[in-house]
């Protein structure tokens, strides 16, 4: 993902507990009125992953959307004006990072009543970079994965507790 929010840099770990529908699968799924949420249990777990591995993370709503070149080049667009005034809003409302996933998972979880959650390693921060704040590239996802297979772990052994 790429970050939005000013606090989160390149390397940083994101987990969802929401998505902006900026994409057209959840549509498909779900009345635009209700939100592509994550299950808690699931955030619940990848938070704690997140701690026990001593990464640096931020537990919030991400902006999810199908269109790459949009972002990284909006006023190159036809409706550049309209992405420029979106992504604006997100950054206004604290939107953590921007990625082209989590609401259609969420959304489809949610139609289909099953857990979902969503982990990041955010790559880089558009806005840090366009403020001329320090930032960090990275191109490893490795921290998203290990604690992606940590919160899992943790979930099979809560559901093993709860009989489940």
């Amino acid at each position: 993902c790429g970050g939005v929010d000013a606090a989160v840099c390149g390397g940083d770990v994101v987990v969802a507990t929401a998505a902006v529908r900026q994409e057209g699968t959840s549509r498909e799924y779900l009345p635009l009125e209700y939100p592509a949420a994550a299950s808690y249990p699931v955030v619940h777990a990848l938070v704690n992953a997140c701690e026990a591995l001593g990464y640096r993370t931020h537990v919030g709503v991400v902006q999810s959307k199908d269109s790459f070149y949009g972002e990284i080049e909006p006023l190159q667009m036809p409706v550049g004006d309209k992405l420029s005034d979106s992504w604006s809003a997100y950054v206004k409302c604290g939107c953590l990072t921007s990625e082209m996933e989590s609401a259609a998972i969420f959304s489809v979880a949610l139609a289909r009543r099953k857990r979902a959650g969503a982990v990041f390693t955010a790559l880089w921060n558009v806005e840090r970079s366009n403020a001329g704040l320090p930032d960090t590239v990275c191109m490893d996802s490795d921290r998203a994965i290990r604690t992606a297979v940590n919160a899992v772990k943790i979930l099979i052994e809560q559901d093993r507790k709860n009989g489940i």
